[in-house]
Protein backbone atom coordinates (compact mmCIF):
# COMPACT_ATOMS: atom_id res chain seq x y z
CA UNK A 1 0.00 0.00 0.00
CA UNK A 2 1.06 3.56 -0.68
CA UNK A 3 2.83 5.37 2.16
CA UNK A 4 4.04 8.96 2.29
CA UNK A 5 6.61 10.50 4.60
CA UNK A 6 5.44 14.01 5.56
CA UNK A 7 7.75 16.68 6.97
CA UNK A 8 6.24 19.75 8.62
CA UNK A 9 8.56 22.73 8.87
CA UNK A 10 8.75 24.55 12.21
CA UNK A 11 10.36 27.87 13.13
CA UNK A 12 9.97 30.53 15.80
CA UNK A 13 6.68 32.50 15.66
CA UNK A 14 4.98 29.93 13.41
CA UNK A 15 1.17 29.99 13.73
CA UNK A 16 0.07 26.91 15.69
CA UNK A 17 -2.94 25.91 13.59
CA UNK A 18 -0.93 26.30 10.40
CA UNK A 19 1.02 23.18 11.29
CA UNK A 20 -1.19 21.35 13.79
CA UNK A 21 -4.16 21.32 11.38
CA UNK A 22 -2.34 19.38 8.63
CA UNK A 23 -0.52 17.36 11.32
CA UNK A 24 -3.84 16.03 12.64
CA UNK A 25 -5.35 15.49 9.17
CA UNK A 26 -2.47 13.32 8.01
CA UNK A 27 -2.11 11.47 11.32
CA UNK A 28 -5.82 10.66 11.44
CA UNK A 29 -6.05 9.36 7.87
CA UNK A 30 -6.59 5.60 7.54
CA UNK A 31 -6.66 3.10 4.70
CA UNK A 32 -10.16 1.83 5.54
CA UNK A 33 -13.11 2.23 7.91
CA UNK A 34 -12.02 -0.67 10.12
CA UNK A 35 -8.78 1.15 10.94
CA UNK A 36 -10.51 4.13 12.57
CA UNK A 37 -11.27 2.32 15.85
CA UNK A 38 -7.70 1.01 15.97
CA UNK A 39 -6.49 4.57 15.39
CA UNK A 40 -8.24 5.89 18.49
CA UNK A 41 -7.06 3.00 20.66
CA UNK A 42 -3.45 3.52 19.50
CA UNK A 43 -3.39 0.06 17.94
CA UNK A 44 -2.92 1.15 14.34
CA UNK A 45 0.60 0.72 13.00
CA UNK A 46 -0.04 0.79 9.27
CA UNK A 47 -1.08 4.29 8.19
CA UNK A 48 -0.93 6.18 4.87
CA UNK A 49 1.14 9.04 6.29
CA UNK A 50 4.14 9.09 8.60
CA UNK A 51 4.29 12.64 9.96
CA UNK A 52 7.34 14.37 11.47
CA UNK A 53 8.28 17.92 12.39
CA UNK A 54 11.59 19.49 11.39
CA UNK A 55 13.42 22.76 11.96
CA UNK A 56 16.75 24.02 10.68
CA UNK A 57 18.61 23.16 13.91
CA UNK A 58 16.21 20.76 15.64
CA UNK A 59 16.02 22.94 18.75
CA UNK A 60 12.84 23.88 20.58
CA UNK A 61 10.84 26.60 18.86
CA UNK A 62 8.39 29.09 20.30
CA UNK A 63 5.10 29.26 18.44
CA UNK A 64 3.31 32.57 17.89
CA UNK A 65 1.49 33.21 21.19
CA UNK A 66 4.02 31.26 23.23
CA UNK A 67 3.55 27.49 22.83
CA UNK A 68 6.86 25.57 23.04
CA UNK A 69 7.46 22.71 20.59
CA UNK A 70 10.44 20.39 20.16
CA UNK A 71 10.83 19.32 16.51
CA UNK A 72 11.52 15.67 15.69
CA UNK A 73 14.46 16.48 13.43
CA UNK A 74 16.91 19.08 12.24
CA UNK A 75 17.72 19.50 8.56
CA UNK A 76 20.93 17.55 9.08
CA UNK A 77 19.36 14.38 10.53
CA UNK A 78 15.89 14.40 8.96
CA UNK A 79 14.85 11.64 6.55
CA UNK A 80 13.95 12.50 2.98
CA UNK A 81 10.29 13.48 2.84
CA UNK A 82 7.76 12.78 0.08
CA UNK A 83 5.68 15.79 1.13
CA UNK A 84 6.64 18.94 2.98
CA UNK A 85 4.24 21.33 4.67
CA UNK A 86 5.41 24.93 4.99
CA UNK A 87 3.33 26.90 7.51
CA UNK A 88 3.32 30.65 8.00
CA UNK A 89 3.08 33.18 10.75
CA UNK A 90 2.93 36.90 11.52
CA UNK A 91 5.29 39.51 10.07
CA UNK A 92 8.11 38.70 12.51
CA UNK A 93 7.95 35.07 11.35
CA UNK A 94 8.17 36.20 7.72
CA UNK A 95 11.23 38.32 8.43
CA UNK A 96 12.88 35.54 10.43
CA UNK A 97 12.44 32.83 7.81
CA UNK A 98 13.10 34.99 4.76
CA UNK A 99 16.46 35.99 6.25
CA UNK A 100 17.42 32.35 6.91
CA UNK A 101 18.97 31.07 3.68
CA UNK A 102 19.25 27.57 5.12
CA UNK A 103 15.46 27.31 5.45
CA UNK A 104 14.77 28.73 1.99
CA UNK A 105 17.33 26.39 0.42
CA UNK A 106 15.80 23.40 2.24
CA UNK A 107 12.40 24.28 0.77
CA UNK A 108 13.91 24.78 -2.68
CA UNK A 109 15.50 21.32 -2.51
CA UNK A 110 12.02 19.80 -2.34
CA UNK A 111 10.74 21.50 -5.52
CA UNK A 112 10.33 18.11 -7.24
CA UNK A 113 8.32 16.61 -4.37
CA UNK A 114 4.88 17.64 -3.11
CA UNK A 115 5.25 21.05 -1.47
CA UNK A 116 2.28 22.61 0.32
CA UNK A 117 2.09 25.90 2.16
CA UNK A 118 -0.36 27.23 4.71
CA UNK A 119 -1.12 30.92 5.13
CA UNK A 120 1.97 33.14 4.71
CA UNK A 121 4.12 30.05 4.12
CA UNK A 122 3.47 30.89 0.46
CA UNK A 123 6.02 33.70 0.81
CA UNK A 124 8.75 31.16 1.58
CA UNK A 125 7.80 29.05 -1.43
CA UNK A 126 7.90 32.18 -3.57
CA UNK A 127 11.30 33.17 -2.22
CA UNK A 128 12.56 29.67 -3.02
CA UNK A 129 11.41 30.17 -6.63
CA UNK A 130 8.86 27.35 -6.41
CA UNK A 131 5.90 29.61 -7.28
CA UNK A 132 7.46 31.30 -10.33
CA UNK A 133 4.91 31.26 -13.15
CA UNK A 134 2.31 29.57 -10.94
CA UNK A 135 -0.98 30.50 -9.33
CA UNK A 136 -0.97 30.76 -5.53
CA UNK A 137 -2.89 32.05 -2.56
CA UNK A 138 -2.16 33.03 1.03
CA UNK A 139 -3.81 34.59 4.07
CA UNK A 140 -6.32 37.16 2.80
CA UNK A 141 -4.62 40.00 4.68
CA UNK A 142 -1.34 39.18 2.89
CA UNK A 143 -2.63 38.74 -0.68
CA UNK A 144 -1.65 42.23 -1.82
CA UNK A 145 1.78 41.93 -0.22
CA UNK A 146 2.41 38.62 -1.96
CA UNK A 147 1.38 40.16 -5.28
CA UNK A 148 3.64 43.18 -4.81
CA UNK A 149 6.59 41.18 -3.52
CA UNK A 150 6.50 38.44 -6.16
CA UNK A 151 5.04 39.76 -9.46
CA UNK A 152 5.97 36.48 -11.19
CA UNK A 153 3.31 34.72 -9.07
CA UNK A 154 -0.37 34.88 -10.11
CA UNK A 155 -2.17 35.55 -6.83
CA UNK A 156 -5.65 34.02 -6.52
CA UNK A 157 -8.23 35.49 -4.16
CA UNK A 158 -11.34 34.04 -2.56
CA UNK A 159 -10.25 30.40 -2.46
CA UNK A 160 -9.20 28.00 0.32
CA UNK A 161 -6.33 26.53 -1.68
CA UNK A 162 -4.71 26.49 -5.11
CA UNK A 163 -3.43 23.23 -6.62
CA UNK A 164 -0.66 23.61 -9.20
CA UNK A 165 0.28 19.95 -9.45
CA UNK A 166 3.02 19.20 -6.94
CA UNK A 167 2.77 22.69 -5.44
CA UNK A 168 -0.27 23.56 -3.34
CA UNK A 169 -0.84 26.80 -1.45
CA UNK A 170 -3.65 27.52 0.99
CA UNK A 171 -5.26 30.58 2.52
CA UNK A 172 -5.01 31.58 6.16
CA UNK A 173 -4.58 29.33 9.18
CA UNK A 174 -7.62 26.99 9.26
CA UNK A 175 -7.57 26.68 5.44
CA UNK A 176 -4.58 24.40 5.92
CA UNK A 177 -7.00 21.72 7.13
CA UNK A 178 -8.98 21.86 3.87
CA UNK A 179 -5.72 21.87 1.92
CA UNK A 180 -4.46 18.78 3.77
CA UNK A 181 -7.76 16.98 3.12
CA UNK A 182 -7.36 17.88 -0.56
CA UNK A 183 -3.90 16.27 -0.52
CA UNK A 184 -5.42 13.14 1.05
CA UNK A 185 -8.04 13.07 -1.72
CA UNK A 186 -5.42 13.69 -4.39
CA UNK A 187 -3.29 10.75 -3.22
CA UNK A 188 -5.86 8.27 -1.90
CA UNK A 189 -9.20 9.32 -3.36
CA UNK A 190 -12.30 11.19 -2.23
CA UNK A 191 -13.62 8.36 -0.06
CA UNK A 192 -10.48 8.38 2.07
CA UNK A 193 -10.61 12.17 2.42
CA UNK A 194 -14.28 12.02 3.45
CA UNK A 195 -13.44 9.38 6.06
CA UNK A 196 -10.69 11.61 7.45
CA UNK A 197 -13.02 14.62 7.51
CA UNK A 198 -15.58 12.52 9.40
CA UNK A 199 -12.87 11.33 11.83
CA UNK A 200 -11.87 14.90 12.67
CA UNK A 201 -15.57 15.94 12.71
CA UNK A 202 -15.25 18.46 9.90
CA UNK A 203 -18.35 18.96 7.77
Amino acid sequence: MLKFNVGILLFDYVDALDFTGPYEVFNLTTYNDNDVKKLFSNNLEDKPFMVSTVSHDGKQITVHNGLKVKPDYSFSDAPTFDIIIVPGGPLKALKLVESNKEIITWIENYKDKIVASVCTGAFFLAQAGILNGKKATTNRVALNLLERSFPEVEVIRGVKYVDEGNVITSAGISAGIQMALHVVSKLFGEETAKRTAHTIELD
